[in-house]
């Protein structure tokens, strides 16, 4: 029996069954929770510390055994912190990144271009996370290597992911539940329908794809 792997949530949770890993804000908090985490500054708050700062605090990180992954970082053209400021926190985090052998959680709203030069430079697993792209979109991100945790929008059958997710192979998915009220056990449901693969397939397969990831080896 595999437990469902939440890969990003904003919600701690110790529900038996599954294995959460909570989201940690750093502009809010910058203390290591205890238990699974990512630790970040969300590019809708990249001003509220300087790379300086930033930099400061993901080195609080570094030696916790729960680290999973940094971020959610990223780039967000719809958000109204200058694109420049983004630009700085998410190389900062994919230069911690490299340092500290830990995977990135990425946040991408129309700025796929930006993002693709920025990453282009780093060998780091990084993770699309709530990804919701179209079908050409995610056949180039497949090419390019990344990862993808698949979140409510796989519930909505007019959302661009409930389409292109059988571009996505089970190598390369993760499931979430984000900030939503949804139990990752609808998300699971949702998207072994949708792959034809069974619930308990997908659990293993995800719970694996963790494993490597948690272990360098992917």
């Amino acid at each position: 029996m595999y437990n469902c792997i939440n890969f990003h949530t904003h919600k701690q949770s110790d529900q038996d069954g599954q294995i959460t890993i909570y989201n940690q804000l750093l502009h809010e908090a910058t203390g290591a929770p205890d238990g699974l985490y990512s630790a970040g500054l969300h590019p809708w708050h990249a001003d509220k510390l300087s790379v300086v700062q930033l930099s400061k605090v993901l080195d609080m990180h570094k030696d916790s055994k729960y680290l999973v992954a940094l971020g959610e970082t990223g780039l967000d053209k719809v958000c109204k912190i200058p694109i420049n400021t983004q630009l700085d926190i998410f190389e900062l985090h994919l230069n911690k990144a490299v340092i500290l052998e830990k995977p990135v959680i990425i946040h991408c709203v129309k700025a796929w271009e930006e993002m693709f030069e920025v990453t282009s430079h780093y060998h780091v697993p990084m993770i699309l996370h709530g990804y919701n792209g179209s079908d050409q979109l995610t056949a180039n991100l497949v090419k390019r290597g990344f990862f993808f945790s698949v979140g409510p929008m796989i519930l909505n059958p007019n959302s661009r992911i409930y389409h292109a997710i059988n571009h996505i192979p089970p190598s390369a998915l993760f499931c979430e539940t984000d900030d939503s009220d949804h139990s990752i056990q609808s998300i699971y449901h949702a998207v072994s329908g949708k792959i034809k693969m069974t619930e308990m397939d997908l659990k293993r397969t995800v719970f694996e794809n963790f494993v490597r990831l948690r272990n360098n080896l992917i």
